[in-house]
């Protein structure tokens, strides 16, 4: 998904969360989170465990599922003045490594507009300085985020140059073996030596390629 998807994907859970919290439904918001809780288990189950510890894996909709569990969390708890705010900050560094790191400007930007109303109540002052704490670790978590993309390419990038030498050494392999089975009475001593040579090196280089 390119950022744009990703960033409409972010914004419609903002969209959910405020929707919900400014109609009557938002007396429903326990037995909601209970759904969304068990979607995100199933989510979790789909991909043997794996998405639960990747925020909903590969896809898209278990960034949405988290994001709105988490902020309809965070509202349910007395919102900005909750004592689960901090969640938030742990939310935005995971968007960023699963997502493209740029979208996390979009989860602070979403965060603030919906958090804006509660904000500008009481004490603006002390509210502010929780807003601005978003904002100030969304610098962080998008270089953090851009670091860890980068090493998984790289990760990616070996596997995949490991993957090819070993397709590489079995191919000559298997032509040298074809070699020696059907050449072996016209070639020499000495080639059927050297022969035997490339096939110790391919294995060798088929044991380098391993992981």
């Amino acid at each position: 998904m390119n950022v744009l998807s990703q960033s409409l994907i972010i914004a419609l859970s903002f969209l959910v969360v405020y929707l919900w919290e400014q109609t009557p439904l938002a007396n429903y918001t326990v037995p909601f989170l209970g759904f969304l809780v068990f979607i995100y288990l199933l989510l979790s189950a789909r991909k043997k465990g794996k998405a639960f510890l990747s925020m909903g894996g590969d896809g898209p909709w278990g960034i949405f599922i988290l994001n709105s569990l988490i902020f309809l969390l965070v509202f349910s708890t007395d919102g900005i003045y909750s004592p689960i705010f901090f969640l938030l900050y742990f939310l935005g560094f995971g968007i960023a490594f699963i997502f493209n790191p740029a979208v996390v400007f979009v989860f602070v930007l979403g965060a603030i507009l919906v958090f804006i109303p509660q904000a500008l109540k009481d004490d603006v002052y002390g509210n502010m300085l929780r807003l601005g704490s978003l904002v100030l670790i969304s610098p962080l978590a998008f270089f953090f985020g851009k670091e860890y993309r980068k090493t998984d390419q790289q990760k990616t990038e070996i596997e995949a140059m490991e993957e090819r030498a070993k397709e590489a050494a079995d191919t000559i392999s298997e032509d040298v073996e074809e070699i020696l089975e059907e050449e072996k009475q016209a070639l020499k001593g000495k080639d059927i030596e050297k022969l035997n040579e490339i096939l110790e090196e391919t294995e060798d280089l088929r044991q380098e390629s391993k992981p």
